[in-house]
C-alpha cells in the first residue's frame, strides 16, 4: 500500500519474500506483479481493497486474477473442473489426459505436480496422502461476482449485456460457480436489492442492465 509504483513494489518484494536465492526472489517478484498488477498499481485489486477491506472479497478477486493470466491453469478449472460435480474423487489420469489434449503432448512431470498444487491452493481440490483428490466446492462472496461484472462489462458506462456474452467468459467459473442457473439466482437477488438496474428475460432475450459504472459501484461501496 506504501508502494508509488510498480519499480518500488518489486524492489519491496525482492527484500521481503522469503526465498533465499535472489533469481528466485526476482522471478516470484515478476510473476506476482504480472498475477496481481497487470492493469498498474492502481487497479482493481488495489482498489477493491481500498474500498471494502474485506479479505473474502479480495481472496476471490485474486483467484479470478491468477486464473486470468495463468492460461493452463484456467483452463483446467473452466474446461475440466467445472463439468465435475462437487465431492466427486477424481481419478489419477484425468488431468494427464486433460492437459495432452489441451496442450496436444505429453505434458512434463513437474506441469502436472505443479497444477495440482495449485488446484489444492486455490481452494478446488482436496489431497490427501494415498487417497485420490476431490473436488471441493468454492464459495465466492456475492458481491465480488458484482464487481468482476462491472469492471468486466460495464467498467466506463452503463450497459446492458445479454447473458450469453456474460457466460463466455469464465470469471464465474473461476469465481466457484458450478452453473449457469446458480449466476442467475445471484443476478436475480441483486435484482430485487436494487444494485443493478434489471434483469430480464423474455421469449429467446435473457440479459442483466447495470445501473452504475465500475467507479460510481464502489464509490457507494455496494454489498450483495
Amino acid at each position: 500500500m506504501e508502494c508509488q509504483t510498480l519499480q518500488q513494489l518489486q524492489e519491496y518484494l525482492l527484500k521481503h519474500l522469503g526465498q533465499n536465492s535472489v533469481e528466485t526472489r526476482r522471478r516470484y517478484a515478476q510473476s506476482l506483479l504480472r498475477w496481481f498488477f497487470n492493469d498498474g498499481l492502481d487497479g482493481l485489486l488495489h482498489r477493491v481493497w481500498l474500498v471494502y477491506q474485506d479479505e473474502a472479497i479480495l481472496s476471490d478477486l485474486l483467484r479470478w486474477s491468477f486464473l486470468e493470466q495463468e492460461e493452463i491453469m484456467g483452463a483446467t478449472v473452466a474446461q475440466a473442473l467445472f463439468p465435475l460435480e462437487n465431492g466427486i474423487a477424481i481419478p489419477a489420469t484425468y488431468f494427464d489426459k486433460f492437459l495432452s489434449n489441451h496442450l496436444g503432448d505429453e505434458p512434463p512431470e513437474k506441469t502436472r505436480q505443479k497444477l495440482k498444487i495449485n488446484l489444492k491452493k486455490l481452494g478446488f481440490l482436496e489431497r490427501a496422502k494415498g487417497k485420490p483428490d476431490r473436488l471441493t466446492p468454492v464459495v465466492p462472496q456475492k458481491t465480488s461476482f458484482l464487481i468482476l461484472l462491472h469492471h468486466l462489462f460495464a467498467a466506463k458506462s452503463v450497459r446492458t449485456v445479454e447473458l450469453r456474452h456474460l457466460f463466455a467468459n469464465s470469471f464465474w467459473k473461476f469465481l466457484g460457480y458450478k452453473s449457469e442457473d446458480a449466476v442467475r439466482n445471484v443476478l436475480r437477488e441483486a435484482d430485487a436489492a436494487g444494485v443493478i438496474g434489471k434483469y430480464v428475460v423474455a421469449d429467446q432475450l435473457e440479459q442483466v442492465t447495470t445501473c452504475f459504472t465500475l467507479a460510481e459501484l464502489m464509490e457507494r461501496k455496494v454489498r450483495l
